[in-house]
């Protein structure tokens, strides 16, 4: 028998249709157990075997994610600079992020507010705590919430499609397999376009300096 916990996890949910899809997506958001992409490649997976349609699965996905990262932002910006900044580095530290790292996620996001609202939706842990992050930079919330629910449905929508696609490829489809497998994939990605970053920057730099005479 293969070990699949993220399709067990997926067959109990099942039996509550689309409602256990919103509710799942939403308390991923708060306790992420099971990683959020092994969640949305069984979801593709189930929409493949009819377990629900491909188009409704996204949008209850993405509904739910939306309203948690929504009720987080409005959550922290409740709280106040000094409770939440608090709240934050001890939630940071669950999610193995140090108070260095944290402090620089809000000010990187005062910065580029709706580029990294965007952004930030789609790198795994960081995502979970990024509308901490803008609530504590207070940028403006409709832009901000505008910007990453873009990213919820791109992320979203990137690991439906490929548990959809993959159940099609493939003739026995482990989510926990592909869960794992497409984590690699991503942070592979992450770690080239960080390279690349580095790298123009590193460019821009040299090219600024000023030639002494």
């Amino acid at each position: 028998m293969d070990f699949d916990p993220v399709g067990a996890v997926m067959a109990w949910i099942g039996a509550y249709g689309l409602v256990g899809l919103f509710a799942v997506a939403l308390a991923e958001r708060f306790v992420p157990v099971i990683p959020s992409y092994g969640l949305l490649l069984a979801v593709g997976i189930g929409a493949a075997d009819g377990d629900w349609p491909l188009p409704a699965a996204f949008l209850s996905t993405a509904a739910g994610s939306m309203f948690g990262c929504a009720a987080c932002f409005y959550a922290v910006r409740r709280l106040g600079d000094a409770r939440s900044t608090r709240l934050l580095n001890r939630a940071g530290r669950l999610f193995g992020m140090s108070v260095d790292r944290v402090e620089r996620g809000i000010a990187s996001v005062h910065r580029s507010q709706i580029a990294l609202a965007f952004a930030l939706q789609l790198v795994p842990t960081v995502r979970l705590v990024a509308p901490a992050f803008a609530a504590l930079s207070r940028g403006n919330s409709r832009s901000v919430l505008t910007a990453s629910a873009a990213g919820i449905a791109v992320w979203n929508g990137l690991f439906i499609g490929i548990g959809f696609y993959a159940s099609h490829s493939i003739e026995s489809a482990n989510s926990t397999v592909l869960a794992l497998t497409a984590l690699g994939c991503l942070l592979i990605a992450e770690v080239f376009v960080f390279w690349i970053v580095r790298r123009v920057g590193a460019h821009r730099k040299a090219g600024t300096v000023p030639c002494k005479i």
